[in-house]
């Protein structure tokens, strides 16, 4: 067996007068990845490039330089190791000896695994494989399996489909609709709490039609956000183990339904879809000792229709672990059904506010117009100045992506511009 020893700590290595800076990857024994042998030195020190990142390590196996080889990480003796994996000379006879479907895609997705600094278990490889039959995009799929190896996540089809969900799903309130409907026509379901917990959510009393012709002040917003928050229960993990659950809420109640025997198919595939977008909401909330960063999907109902209000939060940490009021970066997508979509992002640093509001209507710098002193006005009473408010026009060609471009990218690799 061909193995080689990977070194802990980045390094310098002199090769042909130039000095190259590598560094390594986090591995864990059964990841699988494609690499270059780029260098070997006297000591049998050498650097392999995966993609884009070079690592070393100590050859305990005769390779080639200039050559790619599929590597496996191995564990000896509490030593982690790589393994070369032989006669592989081509993708068919990669597939055949991982025993994974030979298509057109899977080639595909090789090609993209040898040119990027990626890793796979071994024991993942099946999943991906279904999955990227599954979706029938690869790229997507690589996207979501990475973010999953970041979140620390379980790769598990309950997890790859709800993260699925947030990042190219139907919107929530399109998913809530489609199960009500569903609820609605079947006698035995609408006597359940889930078909009261539906209507309420889309509005379908008068007592919850959140935005009317009259002004709700910032509090009462607010109350009501947090009032949908609890209800769709993307809090509920944390009010069981906290004990102060009174009514179980909409994820309480989807579960409790897909659990029912002779549940309709179609009711059941759309209770999965609501489901699985409520779990990933929860899923790429990412929070640290220093940071917090939060994306929350609730439904609105407005007096014709009912939207989505997409909130991105990213907020700091003080030491003391409280959230810290003079740093943050809020994002509120929404598509208004008269002024179309409205983007509006909240800088705020060391209390001082700069909002930037970015709408497909030319009308709506001159419609906010006579609420912008109101805001500086209400800003100060919090001891907030707002310092500058710039608008922009979202044109047809961008509209579709626009949101993700000026978003957090929770689902892509990247940093966000704001500095806290």
């Amino acid at each position: 067996m061909m193995q080689m020893n990977i070194d802990s700590m980045p390094s310098m290595i002199q090769s042909n007068n130039s000095t190259k800076l590598v560094r390594t990857l986090d591995f864990k024994p059964g990841q699988i990845f494609y690499g270059k042998v780029q260098n070997i030195d006297p000591s049998n020190q050498a650097i392999i490039q995966i993609g884009g990142v070079n690592i070393i390590a100590n050859i305990k196996a005769p390779l080639d330089v200039w050559r790619n080889y599929w590597f496996e990480v191995v564990q000896t003796d509490g030593i982690i190791q790589l393994k070369v994996l032989d006669h592989i000379e081509n993708n068919d006879a990669f597939l055949s000896f991982l025993h994974l479907p030979k298509t057109k895609l899977m080639n595909e997705f090789l090609q993209q695994w040898k040119q990027g600094d990626l890793s796979f278990e071994r024991n993942v490889l099946p999943k991906v494989a279904d999955w990227i039959n599954q979706v029938n995009d690869i790229q997507k799929v690589l996207e979501i399996v990475q973010q999953m190896g970041k979140l620390k996540l379980p790769m598990t089809d309950t997890v790859f489909q709800s993260l699925l969900s947030v990042k190219d799903g139907p919107p929530l309130s399109v998913l809530i609709e489609n199960l009500y409907l569903q609820v609605n026509q079947d006698s035995l379901a609408k006597d359940l709490p889930i078909f009261q917990t539906l209507q309420h959510l889309l509005g379908k009393n008068d007592s919850n039609v959140v935005l009317s012709s009259q002004r709700l002040d910032g509090n009462k917003i607010h109350q009501y956000f947090s009032q949908l928050n609890t209800l769709l229960g993307l809090n509920y993990e944390a009010l069981i183990n906290e004990g102060e659950m009174k009514h179980l809420p909409l994820k309480g109640q989807l579960i409790q339904l897909l659990k029912m025997d002779g549940l309709p198919l179609q009711m059941k595939k759309e209770a999965e879809q609501l489901l699985h977008k409520l779990i990933g909401t929860q899923l790429v909330n990412v929070e640290s000792e220093s940071l917090l960063q939060m994306t929350l999907s609730l439904p609105l109902p407005l007096a014709d229709e009912v939207i989505d209000a997409n909130i991105h939060w990213l907020g700091k940490r003080k030491k003391d672990g409280k959230l810290d009021p003079n740093f943050c970066l809020i994002i509120l997508d929404l598509n208004m059904p008269s002024l179309g979509k409205i983007v509006s992002r909240m800088q705020v640093q060391h209390r001082t506010i700069s909002l930037y509001i970015f709408g497909e209507d030319d009308q709506i710098e001159h419609l906010s117009q006579p609420f912008i002193h109101l805001l500086k006005e209400n800003l100060q009473k919090q001891n907030y100045q707002l310092v500058a408010i710039k608008f922009g026009k979202i044109n047809s060609n961008q509209q579709a992506n626009f949101g993700k471009q000026h978003l957090i990218p929770l689902m892509q690799s990247g940093s966000v511009d704001v500095r806290i």
